[in-house]
């Protein structure tokens, strides 16, 4: 089946897919005319669409000293050299000179280190033993850091660079084009236990000790433990009980106390009764408050290391953090630190998905997380969940007509969806939102808004989420996931008004639960949705991908049996979100969700077997 996303206002084959069309349809696009920047890369260089770049993955060639060359020519260079293309040899790297078979320093002041020459390379072209090892060593560092996941063989591949690329950009070495560079070494050394360095836990000048910090030279070093268990304490009421009617009596996790918020600035006393009486809010009244933005992370650990308790209190008018532009690349470059430790799970050719990320709307401001939303999702169920890119309906900036060709204009209508998933039986589909939601006036209704949306028109040029529910209910598959990165209120400004509680009456959840289908939807009744200033993704994006990952089958929360439910996914994300907003933001942020059933939606393929 085909995959598209959008460009303009028709739909083109994603990436890696074939230009097939649906069985119903006939190929009406227009053909697109050659965009510039596919004529900007020179051979043997291809433009990258995710990256919006030229990259060296052509088979047979890789990157050497910053240049796309054959790998038999890139490798008979050493690291004093680099590969010319216009003489067709390796010469010496700059700042060096050619004295016979080495390459020298120009001028014997402060030391350019010269590596030792050894044996020149064979005349067949085969690497030296030496840099064999050191590129089967930066291999193994790279998967256990998750980067790669190709065989150890000390060839410089395609998926070895890439692995190296994307490791680059995470640890600020841009600069170095080659991963055996000493700075590149002395950041894998630090990473990684290898054979020969144990656990350096930073790069030092001098050579590290071959054991741990307490251990003496006759010990084993004894390797770390994959995590067992997630730091979480306990639970609020409604999600242990949510938990518990899951999964029954094994669940042994205990009952939070009312989780306390801080007072705004900017509220006198009146007012802050008054939010207490009416909607239950309980304020702190002993912490250490703190003005800005702390990561939870960073909070979590100043309060246990002082054994207090921070308020981050906020503003009377908060602005919501996080940019969104222009940085997708190094955002789901990031996000790949949240599952890359974790094994990849197994590819599943019923595994079905679509991805739209709304952000560039030409009448409401723009949307600022979803491009990042969309491309982390789509690294996220391709890198790690294994799904094929030929399974995978990616579109960006829809229009309405662009959603009803995907899902149908009216309740009953056939979409794109419906036929690719009556071509495959048994299909399992997973369906992402990032991007505007509204509800209208009369608050009876929610609505996914298109990118050509008028504000306060959503009844004109809104999806209705009615149909949506009313069109995935007809789908004949075994699980549908919906995911809905977004907020269903009347506002589209940049600010939150503490303590950020929600804004309608109407709620974006199926009025009553629809059989195999799933729905998590990130805030609550028109409630604000924060941003995760970390990974410049949404907060609830974030946590999704966590616990699809396989946090969320770790104790106390999951069950350990291998497999993700739909109330792990839902206890998991929702107590992390709730956590996240209220330490790092001083607000609330609810996720809901709606499920007929306790679903198995994923293998998790990573938590360890044994009772929760």
């Amino acid at each position: 089946m085909s995959v598209a996303e959008p460009r303009g206002d028709g739909l083109r084959p994603a990436q890696g897919a074939s230009p097939r069309f649906l069985p119903s349809e006939q190929p009406r696009l227009k053909p697109r005319p050659a965009r510039e920047s596919d004529s900007v890369c020179g051979f043997p260089l291809t433009y990258s669409r995710g990256l919006h770049r030229c990259v060296c993955i052509r088979d047979g060639y890789s990157l050497q000293r910053g240049s796309c060359v054959r790998d038999r020519a890139a490798a008979s260079c050493r690291d004093d050299e680099r590969w010319s293309p216009k003489r067709g040899t390796c010469v010496c790297a700059k700042g060096l000179k050619r004295d016979g078979d080495l390459c020298t320093a120009d001028e014997p002041v402060t030391a350019v280190a010269t590596p030792d020459a050894g044996p020149a390379p064979a005349p067949s072209g085969e690497l030296p033993d030496e840099q064999v090892q050191a590129i089967s060593r930066a291999q193994s560092c790279l998967t256990e850091l998750g980067y790669y996941k190709g065989p150890i063989d000390g060839k410089r591949g395609k998926e070895t660079w890439t692995a190296y690329w994307n490791f680059k950009n995470d640890h600020g070495l841009k600069a170095y084009s080659d991963f055996l560079a000493p700075p590149v070494q002395q950041k894998f050394a630090s990473l990684c236990k290898g054979p020969e360095t144990t656990a350096a836990t930073e790069p030092a000048a001098q050579p590290a000790d071959d054991t741990e910090e307490g251990a003496t030279s006759g010990e084993e070093v004894v390797p770390l433990e994959p995590i067992t268990s997630l730091d979480i304490d306990c639970l609020p009421d409604d999600l242990l009980a949510l938990l518990r009617r899951a999964h029954g009596s094994s669940v042994t996790t205990t009952r939070c106390e009312t989780a306390c918020l801080p007072t705004p600035k900017g509220l006198d006393q009146s007012q802050l009764d008054e939010l207490q009486t009416k909607n239950g809010v309980v304020w702190c009244s002993a912490c250490v408050p703190i003005e800005g933005h702390l990561a939870l992370d960073d909070v979590r650990r100043i309060e246990r290391a002082g054994n207090l308790q921070l308020c981050a209190t906020p503003p009377l008018q908060l602005p919501r953090l996080g940019t969104g532009t222009g940085a997708h690349v190094k955002s789901y470059t990031k996000v790949r630190a949240l599952y890359r430790a974790l094994p990849r799970a197994a590819e599943d050719t019923a595994a079905l998905a679509v991805i739209i990320g709304n952000r560039s709307y030409t009448k409401l401001p723009p949307s600022e997380t979803s491009q990042n939303d969309a491309g982390a999702m789509y690294a996220f169920l391709t890198e790690h969940l294994s799904y094929r890119q030929e399974n995978i309906i990616d579109v960006r900036d829809a229009k309405k007509a662009d959603l009803e060709r995907l899902f149908g204009a009216s309740p009953g209508d056939e979409g794109d969806l419906a036929r690719l998933v009556r071509s495959k039986p048994g299909a399992k589909v997973l369906i992402y939102y990032s991007g505007h939601g509204a509800t209208d006036s009369a608050q009876r209704e929610a609505y996914l808004l298109p990118v050509e949306t008028e504000p306060y028109r959503e009844e004109i040029a809104g999806y209705k989420l009615s149909t949506l529910y009313a069109n995935l209910a007809r789908i004949d598959t075994k699980s549908v996931l919906l995911l809905l990165e977004t907020e269903f209120g009347r506002d589209y400004s940049d600010y939150v008004l503490p303590p950020n509680l929600p804004e309608t009456t109407n709620t974006a959840l199926p009025k009553a639960p629809i059989p195999a289908l799933t729905a998590l939807v990130a805030s609550d009744r028109g409630q604000r949705t924060l941003i995760d200033t970390t990974y410049d993704i949404g907060l609830f994006t974030r946590y999704l991908i966590e616990g699809l990952a396989g946090s969320a089958d770790l104790r106390p929360i999951g069950n350990g049996d291998g497999k993700l439910d739909s109330a792990e996914i839902y206890v998991y994300t929702a107590a992390m979100v709730r956590l996240a907003a209220r330490k790092s933001f001083g607000l609330l942020q609810n996720p809901v969700y709606s499920s007929a059933a306790t679903t198995v939606l994923t293998s998790a393929g990573t938590a360890p077997a044994g009772p929760n």
